[in-house]
């Protein structure tokens, strides 16, 4: 997969009509994603993708993408739109001029659907519970390193680290 920063120059740089008709897919495992101005395109004329968007830490930005499996690509595939491959691991997908017309309404709207989407939380771990409360790695440690091995049995021991 194409690096975020790599991405983002990609989605930046649309001064050419024709540039802002396509939608660049990145590969990303076994799925495609579409990130920024193409997420949008996706979205308004390819299909209802549910989107995501992120704050990246390496490059400080928000970033709205949508995905779907690498095998539904055709499904996705809008009629009449030419697709082909730019590099390894990215298709470009060019919307027919009939369907879109470049326009500053359209990065108006654009703006306002990025601004519309809820910024995804990332999701942490819980801490697991023992005894009705969150266990503490300092807390364990130190029963851990407080624990004489040459006081106990083998199979105590082992009991020990278990629990």
């Amino acid at each position: 997969m194409a690096k975020l920063s790599e991405i983002q120059t990609i989605e930046d740089a649309r001064a050419e009509t024709i540039q802002q008709r396509q939608i660049h897919l990145f590969a990303d495992g076994s799925f495609y994603r579409a990130y920024e101005w193409s997420a949008w395109l996706c979205c308004r004329y390819v299909n209802k993708f549910k989107v995501t968007k992120r704050y990246n830490k390496s490059i400080e930005v928000e970033m709205a993408f949508v995905g779907f499996p690498k095998t539904s690509l055709q499904k996705f595939v809008h009629e009449g739109a030419a697709t082909s491959e730019a590099e390894e691991g990215r298709i470009v997908m060019t919307l027919l001029e009939s369907l879109f017309q470049p326009s500053s309404e359209n990065e108006e709207e654009f703006a306002n659907w990025k601004t519309a989407i809820p910024l995804a939380q990332p999701q942490q771990k819980p801490l697991p519970v023992l005894a009705d409360r969150p266990v503490s790695l300092t807390g364990v440690m130190k029963k851990v390193m407080a624990y004489n091995v040459l006081e106990h049995t083998p199979i105590e021991s082992m009991q020990f680290y278990m629990t």
